[in-house]
């Protein structure tokens, strides 16, 4: 059996190839009786328009990018990229929009630019972009619309596509878990100075304990990952040994973090309680398991994809979600 066409529907609902053509196309200058009738022909003889025509019709090639950071797929079994990654897919196989992935590496070459100059795809989803800093420089003037998770750290028109979670409020949520505790002199890891999220996790986590009376102890500046957790640990040891609470804004440092108290003879959460912030795989591998700030990655990388997608058809949206973060008890805190 033939797979049906246009010309089979337009006949089987009585109208002219073209007006078959503008219903299915989502035309709404039709007569409603005929678009219906096209519809109700549609659906009985299994028609599925073609895709690809549908997309050159519109101008619009049917797929969006998603970038990461060539380093980040060694590491496909649970850190931040993996959930952001695989929710932003889901959201464009929802949408019936290819995703195609481009690395990006450190070497500042024009390519990946030069792509999306090509208008290969209709926009890009970038992931993770404090790696690859030089080329989230390079695509802030992209002729394509950019869906960015969370803020990067270069200048952004204000109406730029930006989904990021509650980092203000996961700070404050890590700091009150801290005194609920019983901690009282506390330290912070921090990320990189220049990003903006972990500058929000700084003042929510100050703001709470300034609330709450509580000196805020000590910072030292970490870059997200388990060896810059565990130096900047080992630099707060130094400085104060008789911390009892440390927040480590993201997992990976909180388990570095995690390492060299246990190594220097402090157990968690005994004499000392570790909240860390992602909550991704390492959070429940590690010993103790961590407690620690959800951010609703997947979720992220879901909304980032809907939003893109809905700025592509020209749909009016909320550019600049702000998703909520939780608190999630496990046994370091």
């Amino acid at each position: 059996m033939t797979r049906p066409t246009l010309v089979d529907v337009a006949r089987a609902a009585g109208v002219s190839r073209a007006t078959a053509a503008r219903v299915l196309a989502g035309g709404t200058n039709v007569d409603v009786r005929m678009s219906a009738a096209v519809a109700v022909a549609a659906e009985q003889l299994g028609y599925e328009a073609n895709s690809a025509a549908r997309m050159l019709r519109g101008g619009r090639a049917g797929a969006i990018a998603l970038i990461v950071a060539f380093n980040e797929l060694d590491s496909l079994g649970g850190t931040f990229f993996t959930s952001v990654l695989k929710g932003a897919a889901k959201g464009l196989y929802d949408a019936e929009v290819q995703p195609v992935l481009l690395p990006a590496d450190q070497d500042g070459s024009d390519r990946i630019p030069r792509f999306l100059r090509s208008r290969a795809v209709d926009g890009a989803i970038i992931i993770l972009q404090h790696e690859i800093t030089h080329l989230a420089q390079a695509l802030v003037a992209s002729p394509v619309p950019i869906a960015w998770v969370g803020r990067p750290r270069v200048e952004l028109a204000a109406d730029a596509i930006v989904v990021d979670s509650d980092n203000y409020g996961g700070g404050r949520l890590a700091a009150r878990a801290l005194v609920e505790s019983g901690r009282r002199r506390l330290a912070m890891i921090a990320g990189p100075r220049d990003m903006g999220p972990a500058r929000d996790r700084i003042r929510g986590w100050r703001d709470e304990l300034a609330d709450l009376g509580i000196d805020r102890g000590p910072l030292a500046h970490g870059e997200f990952t388990l060896e810059s957790g565990s130096v900047a640990m080992a630099r707060l040891l130094d400085g104060q040994g008789d911390l009892d609470g440390i927040f480590a804004s993201s997992d990976l440092m909180a388990n570095g973090a995690m390492r060299v108290l246990q190594s220097s003879g402090r157990r968690v959460p005994s004499d000392v309680s570790v909240v860390g912030f992602d909550d991704v795989v390492i959070a429940t591998t590690s010993d103790p398991p961590l407690t620690t700030i959800r951010q609703p990655l997947e979720d992220m990388g879901r909304v980032a994809a809907e939003t893109l997608v809905a700025v592509v058809q020209q749909h009016e949206v909320d550019r600049q979600p702000i998703l909520p973060t939780t608190l999630v008890r496990r046994q370091s805190a």
